[in-house]
């Protein structure tokens, strides 16, 4: 009985001893999982945050250009008569956001050939000599009083050295070097046209 009770605890013995080393080699093995996990994602959230803050912010919206007797005015940058075509187009095209419809010379106008350059319903800019030469409102635009088409006679009291005639135009005004028609004669005429420097204006 003691060889048979001997032969027990000796295989007690072991198989206690080979459940202490299965705990212990899974306990060993947790750590080194976890610190791979660790390892693994740090990485993946630090390129994140780096993408996030190298993320470029929208460009803001190019400012109208602002119509004026001289030239144009884009912001603080001042397009005068004279200016070189290639940078006077270049400059209306950035901020219009759309390059001209059409290019080409007109052999018609009264002053002689004028070469020009269209943003349909929008304005014509005309050149001569390689020289911004005038321009044509066609669409929106205003002078910094806010003057454009569609604006009524009183409106045009701002504008500097007013003057109103009956032409063979029609009804014309004129300031510096704007000019422009009215509807009618009348106290509550609308601009029907509007131009600076020179341009195909027939008379």
């Amino acid at each position: 009985m003691r060889i048979a009770g001997g032969k027990i605890l000796r295989k007690l013995s072991i198989i206690s001893g080979l459940t202490g080393l299965v705990v212990l080699a899974a306990c060993g093995r947790a750590p080194e999982q976890t610190e791979a996990t660790n390892r693994s994602a740090a990485p993946e959230a630090t390129v994140v945050g780096n993408n996030m803050a190298a993320a470029a912010p929208a460009s803001a919206p190019a400012r109208p250009p602002v119509l004026e007797g001289e030239g144009l005015r884009i912001g603080t940058e001042k397009l005068g008569f004279g200016a070189a075509k290639a940078a006077t187009i270049a400059a209306l095209t950035r901020a219009l956001g759309r390059p001209p419809g059409e290019q080409g010379t007109n052999e018609e106008c009264g002053g002689g050939a004028l070469e020009y350059a269209t943003w349909p319903d929008e304005i014509t800019l005309y050149f001569e000599s390689g020289g911004f030469a005038g321009w044509d409102e066609r669409g929106k635009l205003r002078t910094a009083d806010g003057i454009g088409l569609g604006s009524s006679r009183p409106a045009l009291a701002s504008l500097p050295g007013l003057e109103v005639e009956e032409s063979t135009l029609g009804i014309e005004f004129t300031s510096g070097g704007l000019g422009g028609i009215l509807d009618s004669d009348s106290p509550t005429a609308k601009v029907t046209n509007m131009w600076g420097g020179s341009t195909c204006v027939f008379r």
